[in-house]
C-alpha cells in the first residue's frame, strides 16, 4: 500500500499545455453560442430551431397549398401534395421554407417528361399568394409574390 509519503506528487501541467487547455475551452464554448445563431444568416427566416420560440407552435395563417406538373407534351397534371409527402412537410410547404419547396420541385421533376413544376401557396391574411416554379434543369425555384390587397 503506497502512502503519499512515498510517492510524489504529480506534475503541474506546463504553461504551454494550460494555455492550449484554455484556448480550446474557450473555442467549445464560443462554438456553443455561435452555431445557433447561424440560422440568422440563412435565407429561411421561418426556420426558427434554435429560438425560444420552437417551445411554442408557430401563428401561421392558414394556407391552401397546391401543386401542378407540366409535361413536354403540354399536358398539366394537378399534383396532390398531400398523397406525395407527410403531412409535416405539407405543413413546412405551406409555411414557404425554401429548403422543402426547393427539394419537393426538385423531386417532382425527377418524374419522367416533366418540363416544370408549380406550387401555390394561397394565404389568408397579409402572406397572400406565394407561387414558386421550376423549369425542370434548372438550378434554383422562381417566386413570386403576390400579397393580400386591403
Amino acid at each position: 500500500m503506497a502512502s503519499s509519503e512515498t510517492e510524489p506528487p504529480p506534475a503541474h501541467p506546463s504553461p504551454k499545455a494550460r494555455r492550449r487547455t484554455g484556448v480550446l475551452i474557450a473555442a467549445f464554448v464560443a462554438l456553443q453560442f455561435l452555431i445557433p445563431l447561424t440560422y440568422l444568416t440563412r435565407e429561411d427566416a421561418a426556420d426558427e430551431r434554435f429560438t425560444w420560440r420552437s417551445l411554442d407552435p408557430p401563428a401561421a395563417p392558414s394556407c391552401e397549398t397546391s401543386a401542378s406538373l407540366e409535361r413536354f407534351d403540354g399536358e398539366r397534371e394537378v399534383i396532390l401534395v398531400r398523397k406525395v409527402i407527410h403531412q409535416d412537410w405539407v405543413d413546412y410547404v405551406g409555411q414557404g421554407r425554401r429548403t422543402v419547396v426547393d427539394a419537393f420541385l426538385r423531386k417532382q421533376c425527377d418524374a419522367e417528361d416533366v418540363m416544370q413544376v408549380e406550387l401555390v401557396n394561397h394565404c389568408d391574411g397579409e402572406r397572400g399568394t406565394r407561387a414558386y416554379s421550376l423549369r425542370c434543369g434548372g438550378e434554383r425555384a422562381h417566386e413570386t409574390v403576390r400579397t393580400a390587397t386591403r
